[in-house]
C-alpha cells in the first residue's frame, strides 16, 4: 500500500508536466531562422547609446549652430555614414520666422534679511523657462492669480508692474496677466502633459505661444518661467499665509535666423526607379527642446535599423530590397511637410510609411506600453497588418506562459539586451491619432502609421531623459522596424498575396468585433438601432476589403493582383450576407428620411487644397458645422479630418456620414450636412449632384 501511495505521488508531480505543452510557436511572413538572425543584430544598446548623443542631457545651442549644422544632424549625418547607407546627406529648408533660443532664465526669492535664495534656473532645467519669452531684469512682489485664465481672476488685484503666480498654462495666463492687466512677467506651475502629483518635481515644457487670442509681433510679450509642482505649492502656502513674498526674476533670451535640416539616406533597392518605403523619427520639436524620449528615442531606433538591415544585407542574412526605403530625420511634422512638398514624386513613389515616435521606453518605470496607432478608416493599408504580426510575434514570445512550464516559464525566442531588462513585451494595437509625421504622410496619400510607447511620465517634461528609456525595448523596436519593413520591401508575386491573406486573416478578426457591436446594438434597442447596426456590418466588409485590396500595389504581375481582387471581394460578399442573415437583417435599409435623402444626391467634390493643419493636428473648423460639443476640441477635429478624406469625389455625404459613424459614432446627418454646406460657401468642395 505504502509503495503504491507514493507511486500515485510522483505520478501526480509528474503527469501534468509531461501534459504541458507549449504552444504552436507563432507564424510570421520571415521565417524563424531569419527572425532570430535579425534578433541578434539588432542593438539597443547602441540605440541608447544613439539617445546619449542626441540628448543625454540639455545641451545650450552654440550661436555657430545657426549659421552651420545643428548637432543633432552632423551626428546623424556622420553616423549614417559610417554604417555605409546610400544616399546621406541633410536636406535644408530656410525657416520664415526667426527661432527662440533662451540663454538664462533664473527665479530668486528675495528675503527681508538681504539674502536670497535660487528657487529655479534655466540652466538646470531647460523647461523652466518658456520659449517666447524675451530679455528681463525684474524686481517685484509676487502676486497670487489662481489659475489666473479667467478675468475673474484678477478682480481685486493689483498685478501691474508685479509678477504673477497661476497655475494655469503659461501662455494663457501670460496673455491675460501681461497683455491685458499689465503685469511684468509670469511664473507658473502648470503641468498639463505630465503627472504632476505622482512626479512632483517634474517641469512641463510650454511656451508663451499657447495662450488663447495668440498674441502677434505687435503685442507685449515679457516671459514665462514655470516651476514645479512642489515649489509653485510651497509658494502658494506661503503666500496664502499672507506673507509678502518679493522675487528677481533674470531672463535672456535671443533669437536666430534658422533653417530646418533634414538627414537623410536610404538602402537603394534592386528597382532603382519602383516603388518605395519611409521610416522616420523627429529630431527636432522647435529646435530649443531636446528630448531623449520624444523625440531622441524614435531617431535612434530608426538608425539602429538603417545600420542593422545594411549589416544583414551586407553579410548575405537579407536580400537587398527590391524597394528603396528611405530613411528621415525631420523636425516634427514640419519638416516632413517640407520634404515631401519638395520631393512630390518620390512621397508618389512611397507605397508606406512607418513614423518611430517615443519608442524603447522602460515600461515599469513608465506603466506603459509600445501602441501601434493604425491608419484611420478612410486608409485601408496593408501597412496596419504586417507590423501587427510581429508586435504579436514580439508580445507572444517575450512573456511568461503556463504553456512554458516544461522550459521554467522563460521566453520562447527572448529578445532581450545585455544592457536593458528582461521585462515583457507589452504592446497594443489601436485606432489611428495623429500628432505625429505619420499623419503627414497620410495627407500627401501615403499610408502611414505610428509606434510610440504611451503613456510617458516624462511627455513635453524636465523627465524627459535617457533615465527613462531601456535598451531591452529599444531592441524590440527595432527588430519590429527591420522585420516590418523587410517584407514590404520584398513583398511582390507570391509574396504579395501573403500579405493579403495576412490581411484577411487579420480582418475576419475585426469584422467579428463589429459583429459583436451590431449585436449589442440590436440587444440594447436605441433609436434607429437596425439601421446603425447594417451600417457596421456593411462598412466594416467594405473597408476590410479595401485593406486586402491594398496588397495589389505590391504585386509585380497581373495574375497576383487578379488573385488578391478576388480574396477581397470573396471576402466582403460572403461575409456581408452571413453577418447580416445573423442579425436578421437584409442589405437593404429603412426608407431614408428627407434630409438623408438630399445626403444621398450630393457628392463633396475637391476644389481647392484642405486648410492648413489637415493631418498633422486636425483641421481648421467650418463655422456653424460643428460635430460635436467644441469642448472636445480632440474628437472635433478627428471628425472633420476623416469627413475631408473620406469625400474623395464618389462618395455622397450620407455615404461619408455612415462610414464615419462605423468609425467613431452615429452622426447627426444634420451636423454633417452643415459641415459640407459650409465647405462649399469657403469654396473648399463642390456638392455635385449624384447619377
Amino acid at each position: 500500500m505504502r509503495t503504491t501511495l507514493s507511486l500515485l505521488f510522483a505520478l501526480s508531480l509528474t503527469l501534468p508536466l509531461a501534459r504541458a505543452q507549449d504552444e504552436p510557436n507563432p507564424k510570421t511572413l520571415i521565417p524563424q531562422r531569419t527572425l532570430e538572425a535579425i534578433a541578434d543584430e539588432v542593438s539597443g544598446t547602441l540605440a541608447f547609446q544613439h539617445i546619449l548623443e542626441l540628448a543625454g542631457y540639455e545641451r545650450d545651442r552654440p550661436a555657430e549652430e545657426y549659421k552651420t549644422t545643428y548637432r543633432e544632424a552632423a551626428y546623424i549625418e556622420k553616423m549614417a555614414k559610417q554604417y555605409n547607407l546610400e544616399d546621406v546627406h541633410i536636406e535644408r529648408f530656410k525657416l520664415q520666422a526667426k527661432t527662440w533660443d533662451g540663454e538664462r532664465g533664473e527665479l530668486w526669492l528675495l528675503n527681508k534679511d538681504g539674502s536670497k535664495r535660487l528657487l529655479m534656473s534655466y540652466r538646470d532645467v531647460a523647461a523652466s523657462l518658456a520659449p517666447g519669452s524675451k530679455s528681463a531684469d525684474v524686481s517685484s512682489e509676487l502676486v497670487w492669480v489662481g489659475r489666473g485664465v479667467d478675468k475673474k481672476d484678477y478682480a481685486d488685484k493689483n498685478v501691474s508692474g508685479k509678477v504673477v503666480l497661476a497655475s494655469g498654462p503659461v501662455g494663457q495666463v501670460h496673455n491675460l496677466a501681461v497683455r491685458e492687466f499689465g503685469a511684468a512677467g509670469v511664473v507658473t506651475f502648470a503641468n498639463d502633459t505630465g503627472k504632476p502629483i505622482d512626479h512632483p518635481d517634474q517641469i512641463a515644457w510650454s511656451n508663451l505661444g499657447g495662450g488663447r487670442g495668440g498674441g502677434g509681433a505687435n503685442q507685449k510679450t515679457t516671459f514665462g518661467l514655470i516651476l514645479s509642482h512642489r515649489l509653485g505649492v510651497e509658494l502658494v502656502d506661503r503666500l496664502e499665509r499672507r506673507e509678502t513674498l518679493n522675487i528677481k526674476a533674470v531672463v535672456q533670451a535671443t533669437e536666430y535666423d534658422a533653417e530646418m535640416q533634414v538627414p537623410t539616406a536610404i538602402i537603394k533597392g534592386t528597382d532603382e526607379n519602383g516603388q518605395e518605403l519611409a521610416m522616420t523619427g523627429h529630431l527636432f520639436e522647435g529646435i530649443a527642446k531636446q528630448g531623449a524620449l520624444d523625440d531622441a528615442s524614435g531617431s535612434a531606433t530608426a538608425l539602429e535599423v538603417a545600420r542593422a538591415w545594411k549589416k544583414l544585407i551586407d553579410d548575405g542574412t537579407l536580400p537587398r530590397p527590391k524597394r528603396t526605403i528611405r530613411f528621415l530625420w525631420i523636425p516634427e511634422i514640419q519638416g516632413t511637410q517640407a520634404y515631401l512638398d519638395r520631393y512630390p514624386e518620390e512621397a508618389k513613389r512611397m507605397v508606406a510609411a512607418i513614423s518611430m515616435d517615443m519608442v524603447g521606453e522602460d515600461v515599469t518605470k513608465n506603466h506603459n506600453s509600445l501602441h501601434l496607432m493604425r491608419t484611420p478608416y478612410s486608409v485601408n493599408s496593408f501597412i496596419n497588418e504586417v507590423p501587427q504580426q510581429f508586435f504579436e510575434y514580439v508580445g507572444d514570445t517575450n512573456r511568461e506562459k503556463v504553456q512554458n512550464r516544461r522550459v521554467a516559464y522563460s521566453f520562447r525566442y527572448p529578445i532581450l539586451d545585455p544592457q536593458g531588462t528582461r521585462d515583457p513585451f507589452y504592446f497594443n494595437i489601436d485606432k489611428h491619432y495623429g500628432s505625429s509625421d505619420h499623419a503627414v504622410f497620410l495627407r500627401f496619400g501615403v499610408p502611414a502609421i505610428l509606434l510610440n510607447n504611451w503613456p510617458d511620465v516624462g511627455y513635453h517634461t524636465s523627465e524627459d531623459r535617457a533615465y527613462n528609456a531601456d535598451p531591452t525595448q529599444l531592441k524590440r523596436a527595432a527588430f519590429i522596424g527591420v522585420a516590418s519593413l523587410a517584407v514590404m520591401a520584398n513583398a511582390a508575386g507570391p509574396s504579395a498575396l501573403r500579405v493579403a491573406e495576412l490581411s484577411a486573416a487579420n480582418a475576419a478578426q475585426r469584422a467579428g468585433v463589429q459583429l459583436g457591436l451590431a449585436m449589442q446594438l440590436l440587444a440594447e434597442n436605441e433609436p434607429d438601432a437596425a439601421y446603425e447596426a447594417r451600417n457596421l456590418v456593411l462598412q466594416s466588409y467594405a473597408r476590410e476589403a479595401e485593406a486586402i485590396r491594398s496588397a495589389a500595389i505590391l504585386a509585380a504581375d497581373p495574375a497576383t493582383a487578379a488573385k488578391i481582387e478576388a480574396l477581397a471581394r470573396t471576402f466582403a460578399i460572403t461575409g456581408q450576407a452571413a453577418d447580416l442573415a445573423r442579425l436578421g437583417l437584409d442589405a437593404k435599409p429603412r426608407t431614408l428620411t428627407p434630409d438623408e435623402t438630399r445626403a444621398s444626391k450630393l457628392i463633396p467634390v475637391r476644389k481647392k487644397p484642405a486648410p492648413a493643419g489637415f493631418g498633422g493636428g486636425g483641421a481648421a473648423p467650418v463655422p456653424g458645422a460643428a460635430l460635436v460639443d467644441p469642448a472636445d476640441a480632440s474628437r472635433q477635429q478627428y471628425n472633420t479630418m476623416e469627413m475631408r478624406a473620406f469625400a474623395d469625389g464618389k462618395r455622397s455625404i450620407l455615404d461619408i456620414r455612415n462610414a464615419l459613424s462605423a468609425e467613431y459614432a452615429p452622426q447627426d446627418i444634420l451636423k454633417v450636412l452643415a459641415f459640407f454646406d459650409g465647405t462649399a460657401k469657403t469654396g473648399e468642395f463642390e456638392l455635385t449632384p449624384s447619377n
